[in-house]
């Protein structure tokens, strides 16, 4: 067994949890466990990150722009001359 010393700012906050989701002390903790260690995992998985963020389908282009990329601006810069 595991004592917690909460703020009371803390304490309403689990109050208010409890009532709104109908669990108890241990499924709130348990659950807020989880999504935290959850959340970190994520974080240091770089994968999990770059799907993440909102740079994943952020660009539109060729699906071999990065391959071509040098060729690509090489062409559009002949284009301006």
């Amino acid at each position: 067994m595991t004592t917690l010393n909460l703020s009371e700012e803390n304490k309403k906050k689990l109050e208010y949890i409890q009532q709104n989701t109908r669990q108890d002390i241990q499924a709130s903790i348990t659950a807020a466990i989880n999504l935290y260690f959850q959340q970190i995992q994520k974080e240091k998985d770089p994968l999990a990150r770059l799907k993440q963020s909102r740079l994943i389908g952020s660009f539109q282009g060729e699906t071999d722009l990065s391959e071509k990329s040098e060729e690509i601006f090489h062409n559009l810069m002949s284009k301006d001359q």
